[in-house]
């Protein structure tokens, strides 16, 4: 099973233009009657009581590289072990791969905190640029030794801001 639901959209024939695709409810039965372990994703919606995603990196945020030394940076360690006790759910990602991320949680000793292990992203496909997302927030590993909670992170998407 996939780290990342699926949402089934309906498709269109080649002779089908936008405008003259079915009302939503048609276009749902309609993916409900060709694709039925898709659709229980196609209607979720983020809700105040999901649990913060959380996306860690591995190489200079959980661990500092000097020469062939890896070194795990105390001050992320610690906001990681807080955040999993407050329930947010924590992914360990790396541009070297899943299986590095998760050699390096545990190394760190916190890999029984993550939910999953995943590569970063090569390409995205997105009706938007990422800079552009509402509700998301880039902390640099610096800032972890401020122990910012669940709450506050929530309270900080709430806010507007400059695009």
């Amino acid at each position: 099973m996939s780290a990342f639901p699926v949402t089934a959209q309906p498709r269109l024939t080649e002779s089908e233009s936008p405008r003259e695709q079915a009302e939503p409810e048609q276009a749902t039965a309609a993916v409900e009657e060709a694709e039925p372990a898709l659709v229980a994703h196609a209607c979720l919606t983020p809700t105040p009581g999901q649990p913060l995603s959380v996306y860690v990196d591995v190489d200079e945020t959980l661990l500092r590289h000097y020469g062939t030394r890896q070194i795990p940076i105390p001050a992320v360690i610690k906001q990681v072990k807080a955040l999993y006790k407050q329930g947010a759910a924590l992914y360990c990602w790396s541009s070297l791969g899943a299986d590095y991320a998760r050699q390096c949680a545990e190394v760190c000793g916190v890999a029984q905190c993550f939910v999953a292990f995943l590569p970063k992203p090569q390409l995205i496909v997105d009706d938007q640029q990422p800079k552009a997302w509402r509700r998301i927030l880039h902390v640099h590993p610096s800032q972890c030794s401020s122990q910012t909670t669940v709450a506050e992170y929530r309270e900080a998407l709430k806010k507007p801001r400059q695009i």
